[in-house]
């Protein structure tokens, strides 16, 4: 944790917490295709929905485990667990909707064959 993300009660504040499960995410993409280029075709982020469960507080270490919970045509959902690491206790857990987008022609696409392969075995 970093003392900027520590509010006026001592424990992160929920604002904080859409940076950490956007970190885990882009972990997740470059485990899974290192070597895509997001500047053609990718993803954007449509929607964000936290349940926040217990505090974390300057001093925690976190650990976010990231799978894919739903696959649809043009999207697919990111379901996020963020434990207290060492602990196992469950401080929250999140979805984020991914809808593929072709930045040069500026319209959602379908899913590509290459993502398939590794949301499908998260699905």
């Amino acid at each position: 944790m970093r003392f900027a993300d520590i509010d006026m009660l001592g424990h992160v504040n929920n604002a904080n917490f859409i940076s950490y499960i956007e970190q885990a995410r882009i972990a997740f993409f470059n485990h899974h295709i290192p070597t895509y280029d997001w500047t053609k075709a990718g993803i954007i982020l449509a929607r964000t929905e936290i349940d926040y469960i217990k505090p974390i507080h300057l001093k925690d270490s976190i650990e976010i485990q990231v799978t894919c919970s739903r696959v649809g045509t043009t999207s697919f959902d990111l379901s996020y667990k963020m434990y207290l690491k060492n602990q196992a206790k469950l401080c929250a857990q999140a979805t984020t909707v991914m809808v593929c987008y072709d930045y040069q022609k500026k319209v959602k696409t379908l899913i590509p064959e290459h993502f398939k392969s590794f949301i499908n075995l998260n699905a």
